[in-house]
């Protein structure tokens, strides 16, 4: 379902059913097709699920850097993240360098963005800072990610967006 809505004089195509995926669990993606997502679309996802700030999209890819004050709190990060990505059967381009992880999310059968990249990108974000806020002494201290939580926030954050898309409704002329 299309809305067009008009704020502050610019027309905005809101695609807002189409991005809505409440999910079971990771292994759930594989199950599913999905297309390659406007710019409009992958902002908008980043901002119901409340995505960092510095990530950075572009036509094919979406991208962001994290900094850990060690290596063995950046190779935690990377291990946790390819866990939640083997179940996605959808795998990050990452590099690892003294604690700086560089990671480069994109869906190559589509040749640009789909929701997998946010999905990933999303557990990535959560990930980091759940490691960045323990300062524990050793890799395996840090291996306390639960994921059905993951799960459940990423599904509340859409339950926040539909309350906010009912204000929006009683707020903004529809064309």
């Amino acid at each position: 379902m299309y809305r067009n809505f008009t704020s502050n004089n610019t027309r905005t195509t809101a695609n807002l059913l189409g991005l809505k995926y409440l999910l079971k669990d990771f292994s759930d993606v594989p199950t599913k097709k999905f297309t390659k997502l406007s710019a409009d679309e992958v902002n908008q996802i980043l901002s119901i699920q409340e995505l960092n700030s510095n990530w950075t999209f572009n036509v094919i890819s979406l991208g962001r850097k994290y900094q850990f004050q060690n290596f063995q709190d950046s190779f935690s990060f990377m291990a946790q993240v390819s866990q939640i990505a083997e179940q996605m059967k959808h795998y990050p381009k990452w590099y690892n360098k003294n604690g700086l992880v560089t990671i480069d999310l994109t869906t190559n059968e589509v040749k640009g963005v789909t929701f997998k990249d946010v999905l990933l990108a999303y557990a990535a974000d959560h990930i980091s800072q759940i490691i960045q806020s323990n300062q524990n002494n050793s890799i395996f201290d840090n291996c306390n990610i639960h994921v059905e939580n993951l799960i459940q926030s990423w599904n509340n954050n859409y339950q926040k967006s539909q309350e906010l898309n009912q204000v929006i409704d009683k707020s903004v002329n529809f064309l």
